[in-house]
């Protein structure tokens, strides 16, 4: 018997599969891994980096094109030097929590989340950050910055 013989039915119902296959994702999906988390913090330290060093628009190459559709440099700027006129020069910074998700294949992508305990001279905030993966780099897409030091006057720092 010949093996084409033997085969041909479950040829036969294979074939139409190599013509549909070029549409198909492969795609896994990761969530929480360590390795996520590290490469998301690489952002966020290098962008903490140039935050203690006032160069502020050094870190605009760490922002999403999303990000710059809703706030633009000026007012990026702006935020970062209040945030230091009002809270004080960083003196540490924690990273409290963090969730990941990661799809690697066809279509890679990547969402992180994560929130940092940060302690000023004058004034504790809670930074968080969302970040995307952005042809093939991960970027800043939201940030947002809480603290009582913004709703202090001048005069009241601690």
């Amino acid at each position: 018997m010949n093996i084409l013989t033997t085969f041909r039915p479950l040829l036969l119902l294979l074939l139409p599969l190599l013509f549909l296959c070029p549409g198909c994702h492969f795609n896994s999906t990761f969530r929480n891994r360590e390795k996520d988390k590290n490469d998301a913090e690489k952002v966020t330290t290098a962008f903490y980096v140039l935050i203690k060093q006032k160069n502020y628009k050094g870190t605009y190459p760490f922002f999403s094109d999303k990000f710059f559709t809703v706030t633009d440099t000026s007012e990026l700027n702006k935020i970062l030097r209040l945030s230091a006129e009002k809270l004080g020069p960083i003196e540490s910074i924690k990273l409290t929590t963090w969730e990941t998700v990661v799809v690697s294949g066809t279509d890679d992508r990547g969402e992180y989340a994560l929130r940092y305990a940060v302690k000023h001279e004058h004034y504790e905030a809670t930074e968080i950050f969302s970040l995307i993966k952005e042809k093939g780099q991960i970027k800043i897409q939201r940030y947002k910055i809480n603290s009582e030091g913004f709703l202090e006057s001048g005069n009241d720092k601690k």
